[in-house]
C-alpha cells in the first residue's frame, strides 16, 4: 500500500477538493509513514486535507531533520526494506517543489494537500 499525494484547491460551493497537481514522487510506500510523522513533527490524518502553507512548514522541517540528524531516523527504515531515509527526503522534496510550482499559478493559502 501507498499514499497518494495531491495538491488540490477547495471548489467554490462544496466539499470537492479537485486535484490539480502531484508531486514526482507522489505514491511513497505506507512503510515510511512513522518516518515522516516523526521528522516532520506532525501526526497527519490520511483521509484530511490540510492548508499547504502549514504543509510547506512541516515539511521544510522534517527535510531539515532527516538531512541534519540522519542517524536519528535510522531506526524508521522500514524492516522490509520498503523504502529508506533517501527515499523519504525524494518524497518531501519532489512535495517541496510541487507546492512551490503550483503557487507560482494559485496562491499557497488556496492550495491543499491530501496524503
Amino acid at each position: 500500500m501507498s499514499y497518494d499525494i495531491r495538491i488540490c484547491v477547495k471548489a467554490e460551493g462544496c466539499d470537492a477538493y479537485p486535484t490539480i497537481a502531484e508531486p514526482a514522487y507522489s505514491s511513497p510506500t505506507y512503510n515510511l509513514g512513522t518516518m515522516f510523522r516523526k521528522c516532520m513533527d506532525w501526526d497527519y490524518n490520511q483521509v484530511e486535507y490540510y492548508k499547504c502553507a502549514f504543509v510547506i512548514t512541516r515539511v521544510e522541517h522534517g527535510l531539515k531533520e532527516l538531512k541534519n540528524n540522519r542517524d536519528k531516523y535510522l531506526q524508521y527504515n522500514p524492516e522490509n526494506g520498503w523504502g529508506d531515509i533517501d527515499g523519504a527526503i525524494s518524497v518531501l522534496t519532489s512535495l517541496r517543489q510541487c507546492i512551490y510550482e503550483t503557487a507560482e499559478t494559485v496562491p499557497i493559502h488556496c492550495l491543499y494537500m491530501h496524503w
